[in-house]
């Protein structure tokens, strides 16, 4: 009768397969005398590699920048619609616009009221016509800028029987092209002008078409950068009535 040792049989087949394991691993390794630099990336293949990130880099830099620009664009509407709805139902019961007036002096830089006072618009502060998010107060509460989504400049002027709201927008082309061109028919939008710091470049009825829009933008922004005049801005003069 054969008498099998358990123990033994384990350890042998455990050592066997450590055996085949080391083999393995050495049939990987390379040969003595070799040239091990050939286990390596090469310096082509690591040009590649950084150039192929490269290439992603630039590409998800510009379409964050385009989206930044879309999101801005679509914020200033959205603001823009909202100081309107905001105007429209402060001042209704009085029947005129005469006092919806918070004026931006690009030469100052100070928010005044109709008759020339940099009070900073305490009314439009009172009334929260504009969001929180859009304001700039001093330590005394005082209205000290009111800036887009652009981060430039909104103005308000008031007349009896509307008001004009001025959307700043430097020489952003592209913003003052998508400006002019949106629907502005549920606002009540009567004309839209563009404006350099010497003045309009004339007002358009509304609904404007995309080839006046990029005249009179293109128009304005060159006028701009040509003139020191212009104090560097392109402004949306927006004309909304009752």
């Amino acid at each position: 009768m054969i008498n099998l040792d358990t123990k033994n049989i384990d350890f042998h087949a455990a050592l066997a397969v450590v055996t085949e394991n080391v083999q393995s691993t050495r049939s990987l390794l390379p040969e003595s005398g070799a040239d091990v630099s050939q286990y390596g990336r090469s310096m082509i293949e690591m040009l590649g590699v950084l150039a192929i990130i490269g290439v992603l880099s630039v590409g998800g830099i510009a379409g964050y920048s385009k989206a930044m620009q879309k999101y801005r664009i679509n914020k200033t509407i959205e603001q823009i619609t909202l100081i309107a709805g905001n105007i429209r139902t402060f001042f209704a019961p009085q029947g005129n616009y005469n006092d919806a007036w918070c004026y931006y002096s690009p030469s100052t830089g100070e928010y005044t009221n109709e008759n020339g006072d940099t009070e900073g618009c305490p009314v439009f502060k009172k009334a929260k016509i504009f969001p929180e998010e859009m304001l700039t107060l001093n330590s005394d509460g005082k209205i000290t800028a009111i800036t887009n989504a652009f981060g430039t400049p909104v103005s308000v002027e008031g007349y009896k029987k509307g008001f004009y709201i001025s959307c700043f927008i430097g020489d952003n082309e592209e913003a003052c092209i998508e400006l002019m061109t949106h629907d502005w028919s549920v606002a009540n939008v009567k004309s839209i002008s563009v404006l350099t710091g010497d003045g309009s470049s004339g007002s358009v009825q509304t609904p404007v078409s995309i080839d006046t829009a990029v005249a009179k933008c293109s128009t304005a922004i060159s006028e701009m950068a040509s003139d020191m005049r212009s104090m560097g801005y392109v402004a949306i003069y927006l004309q909304f009535l009752q």
